[in-house]
């Protein structure tokens, strides 16, 4: 919390009101000169992320030419990340080392006026000597240092924090997991027990989650030995130009009854959808934007929903976020009247409505990345009461839901207690 610098001595003779002015005006302004470095520090992290995740002499190199300039550009996101972080855990050290720095300690300090040679009137016995006043002193004064912190807790925290950003930077980010799991689904036909499933999501592609990274999830995802793929969105981080690196590798993907798609917000923030769209159909991942397929085996069918991204309005039919925006009803028209039923919908905020509006065996979903940076408790309740759901399955009576932790990331290039995710999901019997 920002700090109250007590009053100098001569201010002790003003009246309690100036006095107690004077704290709530330098509690003010050292409140908005804290917020004011805070969101300085944020803005310097969004601007180093922006310039450099879509940067294209980053994308042209290749292999360990890529590796270094890689690790060397995040590693320029450490200080912006540091001092925001400091400015919230050492709000007024914090503050004022930057202060310091920035302005310079001769400025922080008024300097004591020089010395006056002049000798002092001695008064005369007996005559009290008259009071001296108060020297001319402006209502703020400057805040008074904070403690110095013990070289101990210094390493201490330095050592911490450097490790756990350098953990969420270069090891979480690449530590790919496969998340194997059986799916109780009701009447579920015979010839569709076992089904294997696999869920990649949120690929956020650019110029630091690359095609040759994304290469090495395909084959990671054919070691499953999948029967279905599906992917819940999110292609392109920002940019669509590279909608072809987060593609065209899914080209070697082995699955016997087919790949299959949908858009996820990041996709329409690009601002070419359509390019986007261009290179799904291109590869063959089997884009469905409000649609449906159906897979038969034998007399028996499974049939796949897709539904578009909740927060791009198409149809105009109600408020961006509602189920009417993305018209579920069209895409379940002429539906096979059995067998079970799987939605794909990239972002979770509406799978409640519906569950309740639809009845639906499995809904597959991603966008919220597992919390990305997880904070014990605190990233959980956060992302829920956005987006309801936050990773993993979800068990709603008759459906279940399934959040992926997805594979990339957005914003800084961190992950930290929320691995990239590939999900095999095995339809079983409930």
């Amino acid at each position: 919390m920002p700090d109250v610098s007590e009053p100098a001595p001569e201010l002790q003779t003003r009246p309690l009101w100036a006095r107690g002015l004077n704290r709530s005006i330098t509690f003010i302004l050292n409140s908005l000169l804290w917020v004011g470095l805070w969101l300085g520090a944020f803005v310097a992290l969004f601007i180093a992320i922006r310039s450099f995740s879509d940067s294209d002499w980053l994308n042209s190199l290749q292999g360990s030419a890529h590796l270094v300039a890689e690790i060397a550009v995040r590693a320029l996101f450490v200080l912006p990340l540091a001092v925001w972080i400091m400015l919230m855990i050492h709000p007024i050290r914090t503050r004022w080392w930057l202060v310091q720095r920035v302005s310079g300690l001769g400025r922080l300090r008024r300097p004591a006026p020089p010395a006056s040679t002049a000798v002092a009137p001695v008064p005369a016995a007996g005559v009290e000597p008259a009071p001296v006043a108060p020297a001319n002193r402006p209502l703020l004064q400057p805040t008074r240092p904070p403690q110095p912190m013990s070289r101990r807790r210094f390493l201490g925290e330095s050592a911490l924090f450097g490790g756990l950003m350098a953990y969420s930077m270069f090891v979480e980010p690449y530590a790919l997991q496969a998340v194997e799991i059986d799916i109780p689904v009701p009447n579920l036909p015979d010839r569709f027990v076992g089904m294997r499933v696999a869920q990649m999501s949120d690929l956020h592609i650019n110029s630091y989650t690359t095609a040759a990274d994304l290469e090495r999830a395909v084959a990671l995802v054919n070691s499953l030995r999948p029967d279905v793929v599906l992917l819940t969105g999110d292609f392109v981080d920002w940019d669509a130009k590279y909608a072809d690196d987060a593609t065209r590798p899914f080209r070697d993907l082995v699955a016997s009854e087919g790949v299959f798609s949908v858009l996820g917000n990041h996709d329409y923030y690009s601002g070419n959808i359509e390019q986007i769209k261009r290179s799904i159909r291109q590869h063959d991942l089997g884009l469905l934007v409000n649609q449906h397929t159906t897979i038969r085996r034998g007399a028996d069918t499974l049939t796949i929903v897709g539904l578009d991204d909740p927060r791009h309005n198409r149809s105009g039919n109600g408020p961006r976020m509602s189920v009417e925006s993305i018209d579920p009803a069209r895409a379940m028209r002429g539906m096979p009247a059995h067998g079970p039923r799987l939605l794909m919908v990239h972002n979770p905020i509406l799978i409640p409505e519906l569950v309740q509006r639809y009845e639906l065996d499995l809904i597959t979903s991603g966008h919220t990345h597992g919390g990305q940076f997880q904070v014990p408790i605190l990233t959980d309740r956060l992302v829920e009461s956005v987006e309801y759901f936050v990773r993993g399955r979800y068990d709603l009576g008759r459906t279940q839901v399934y959040v992926n932790r997805g594979f990339g990331f957005t914003g800084p290039p961190i992950r930290f207690r929320a691995r990239p995710e590939i999900t095999l999901l095995r339809l079983v019997k409930a």
